[in-house]
């Protein structure tokens, strides 16, 4: 289940930050984006690199997951089930943030997000 409250790291909030800049979408748009990113690639998270909490954004889970909550919580359990992941659900999607965001640094306009 989804936790209520999603804390992201002061390195990932800085990065929403930019590309909310750069795209004019949201800092929840772009997560979701993110970790769906992060679900296309399949990876392990151990490379998350997830920096610093102190400063970081705080998100409620309706707010970053939208009318579309139940669908994240089945996609997240799922990676989690099928990775075997050893994290909580929300250490999980702020490590799969951090991996999806990694992959947005190049973008410059909301237009180059259609080439991820």
């Amino acid at each position: 289940m989804i936790p209520n409250r999603i804390k992201l790291s002061k390195k990932a909030t800085d990065k929403l930050r930019f590309l909310k800049s750069k795209t004019g979408l949201t800092p929840n748009i772009l997560s979701r984006i993110a970790l769906m990113l992060a679900i296309r690639e399949g990876g392990n998270l151990s490379n998350a690199g997830v920096g610093s909490m102190e400063g970081g954004q705080e998100l409620n889970d309706t707010t970053l997951f939208g009318e579309h909550i139940h669908l994240y919580d089945i996609l997240i359990n799922q990676y989690i089930h099928d990775k075997k992941i050893d994290l909580t659900v929300g250490e999980t999607i702020v490590a799969m943030i951090e991996i999806g965001i990694f992959k947005m640094g190049h973008i410059r306009q909301v237009e180059e997000l259609v080439n991820l």
